[in-house]
C-alpha cells in the first residue's frame, strides 16, 4: 500500500504540473494570436505595396482549387479613375528544406510582375533571396519567364519551389481575368 500512495502522489503532481503548463500555453495565445493575426496583414500589405506601389486594396477572398494559391487580392489604384491595377495571389508552400510563403502580382494580362516573401525558412534561404528571388523581381518584363525559369541558383530546390508558387499563382490570375 506504501507504494501505491508514492504512485497516486507522483500522478497528480504530474497533472497538475501539465494543467498549470497548458494554462500558461492558453494565457500565451490569448495574448499573442491578436498581434501574430495583424503581423501577417501587415506583411502582405506591405507585399502588394512592394509589387503595386501607391494601391489600395479593393476585394480580396480565399481561392480553392490550387496547389499553393490560398487567397488573392484584387488591387486598384490609390485615388485615381484608372482601370484595376492587378491581382496579388498569397502561396503557401514547403518542400523537404522548408517553407515558403510569398505574394506574387500580376497586371491585367497575367503576366507576373514581381513577388514579395513573407516566409522563407528554406534551408537555403539567403542563397534563394540572392541568386534567385532577387533576379527574378530585377528582370525587365520581357525577360520574367525567362528568369522564372533559370532555377540553377545554388537553392534548386526552393527555387522550383517559389517557380512552381508563381505558376499556380499564374494560372490563378488567368482565371479570374477570365471572368
Amino acid at each position: 500500500m506504501p507504494n501505491a500512495k508514492k504512485y497516486i502522489l507522483t500522478g497528480v503532481t504530474l497533472g497538475c504540473i501539465a494543467a498549470v503548463a497548458a494554462g500558461l500555453i492558453a494565457v500565451t495565445n490569448l495574448i499573442t494570436a491578436k498581434k501574430i493575426a495583424q503581423n501577417e496583414i501587415d506583411a502582405v500589405n506591405k507585399g502588394i505595396a512592394s509589387i503595386f506601389g501607391d494601391s489600395e486594396i479593393k476585394n480580396e477572398g480565399k481561392v480553392s482549387g490550387h496547389d499553393y494559391v490560398t487567397y488573392y487580392y484584387q488591387v486598384d489604384y490609390k485615388n485615381s479613375e484608372l482601370e484595376m491595377h492587378g491581382y496579388a495571389f498569397k502561396c503557401e508552400g514547403s518542400n523537404m528544406y522548408g517553407k515558403v510563403s510569398l505574394i506574387a502580382g500580376f497586371d491585367q494580362k497575367s503576366n507576373f510582375m514581381s513577388l514579395y516573401l513573407i516566409k522563407n525558412e528554406q534551408t537555403y534561404a539567403s542563397t534563394l533571396v540572392d541568386k534567385y528571388v532577387v533576379p527574378l523581381n530585377d528582370a525587365e518584363s520581357s525577360k520574367k519567364d525567362e528568369a522564372l525559369d533559370d532555377v540553377s541558383c545554388g537553392a534548386t530546390y526552393g527555387a522550383k519551389l517559389v517557380r512552381e508558387m508563381i505558376n499556380d499563382a499564374k494560372a490563378a490570375s488567368s482565371e479570374f481575368w477570365s471572368k
